[in-house]
């Protein structure tokens, strides 16, 4: 989890922190009462005037940093571990609290009640897929007609939901909180500390398998959020969660609530990809030519449709901001190197994603003498689904590849050794290669390989880092 910083806040001050935290001074600053600039947990990025909250991760320990960000100008560290404060000369006060997440939780749920009062209204995005996306195009919208903030980056985890919660201003007219899940019980968690005036559910589908069991799991966890809308807000949920989400014992929304997705009425049945652009109609009058190559994304800028409408703004409007929207990065990201293509879709993978992205590399155009080449890396943390999926995935790539729609495919990672299995099976085995290592010498004998004219898809899970691929292509032909 990376640095992030919030807004000017009022009301923020050292005596704030001490009362919410039920902390201990061991050296108080000089000024109780002084305002403070906001929240970080990374030393690297506090500015002066801000609080450092030092957090233990996998692989560091804040408290390491605590000094440093202290010298950096820290108005207040707070820390867990009291060695941890062994330089008393620096400037900023040292705040010790018994745990520094519990603390976290504590300050985001204290700022949430502040942001209520004011009138900022808290917006809340789950889902299997497709929550960054959403979560960025709901802020796109909202942001052409009002002041408002969103989850910096996919900060959607226990860490990452409070410091967007903190990271609002109280002025704001909203903020837009991604909240994800790797363990039953987490939104439950996050939804309570959040306590959305309204709650978007972008679909039900294959993620953290070995936790979930089936669809139905990941349902139950999903719609746990229901019961944390705040009494007057609402619930968003796209046409083919609603299945899943209202058969969920879970599921404890009261009201009816709005149903989104593209083909839920007559008006949204089109779509046309026009220049790179998919267009789409929100109403008889109003067509959006949307710049998000696939499908799916159709029904993500519904949910910013659904959002806009019930915030008060109209088509045009929603029209505008939607077709200026930017993609967000490693997320079906089209890069131009030079004669080379690369729909970079790096940041992670589960089988209905990478259905999804082969069905957007399948109907992008090509030059003539160009290939449309897949470089495919393991799906991680399906649990029993695992053998299944890449077995499955093997399988449409080999349909694609007898077929003439991708000419060339290239496996990274010792799961794909299933969906190499399903090629080799088949006619097409010369034209598929497996590398089971995804060290560095692999990724860049497959950059070797593309040619010229490629268009080339690179999507696997965040474990294996095909975003490796990126500088080594451009450089390569850029």
């Amino acid at each position: 989890m990376n640095q992030t910083d919030t807004a000017t806040t009022t009301g923020w001050t050292p005596a704030w922190l001490q009362h919410v935290t039920g902390g201990r001074w061991l050296k108080p600053p000089r000024d109780l009462d002084t305002a403070l600039t906001g929240l970080g947990i990374d030393s690297r990025a506090i500015k002066p005037g801000q609080v450092f909250l030092a957090v233990k991760g996998e692989n560091f320990d804040g408290h390491d940093y605590a000094n440093k960000a202290r010298q950096a100008g820290a108005a207040v560290a707070i820390i867990e571990r009291e060695d941890a404060a062994v330089c008393t000369d620096t400037p900023g006060g040292v705040l010790l609290v018994s745990n520094t997440i519990d603390a976290l939780h504590r300050l985001a749920a204290s700022y949430r009640e502040a942001l209520r009062q004011s009138g900022c209204t808290v917006i809340a995005v789950v889902g299997s897929n497709g929550k960054t996306t959403t979560r960025h195009l709901i802020h796109a919208v909202l942001s052409s007609s009002f002041k408002g903030t969103q989850s910096p980056k996919s900060f959607n985890n226990h860490l990452g939901v409070p410091l967007t919660v903190l990271g609002a201003a109280t002025d704001d007219r909203f903020v837009v909180a991604e909240v994800g899940t790797n363990h039953p019980g987490e939104i439950a968690a996050l939804g309570k500390l959040l306590q959305p005036d309204a709650v978007v559910v972008t679909c039900i589908g294959h993620e953290h398998m070995e936790f979930f069991g089936d669809l139905q799991g990941v349902a139950e966890e999903e719609a746990s959020i229901s019961r944390f809308i705040s009494p007057d807000g609402v619930m968003f949920i796209e046409s083919e969660a609603r299945k899943w989400i209202e058969k969920s014992k879970s599921f404890k929304y009261p009201a009816e609530p709005v149903i989104f997705g593209f083909g839920k009425d007559g008006a949204t049945q089109h779509r046309q990809l026009i220049n790179g652009r998919q267009r789409f109609a929100i109403s008889d009058s109003t067509d959006i030519d949307l710049p998000l190559l696939a499908p799916h994304d159709i029904n993500n800028a519904l949910a910013a449709v659904a959002v806009g409408r019930w915030m008060g703004m109209d088509d045009p409007a929603i029209k505008y901001a939607l077709e200026n929207v930017r993609p967000m990065p490693g997320r079906l990201e089209v890069k131009p190197f030079g004669p080379v293509t690369v729909i970079d879709d790096t940041y992670n993978a589960n089988p209905d994603s990478m259905r999804a992205a082969l069905d957007v590399l399948a109907t992008y155009p090509v030059a003539p003498g160009g290939r449309r080449v897949a470089v495919l890396a393991d799906m991680l943390e399906l649990g029993a689904l695992t053998e299944q999926a890449h077995r499955e995935v093997g399988s449409a790539l080999a349909r694609m590849l007898i077929d003439g729609i991708i000419q060339h495919v290239s496996l990274v990672g010792p799961l794909m050794a299933t969906a190499a299995k399903a090629i080799q099976q088949t006619t097409a085995t010369d034209r598929m290669t497996h590398e089971p290592d995804p060290a560095d010498q692999t990724i860049q004998s497959i950059a070797v390989s593309i040619r010229p004219g490629d268009v080339v898809l690179c999507k696997g899970s965040r474990g294996l880092r095909l975003e490796r691929l990126m500088p080594i292509i451009r450089d390569r032909f850029a």
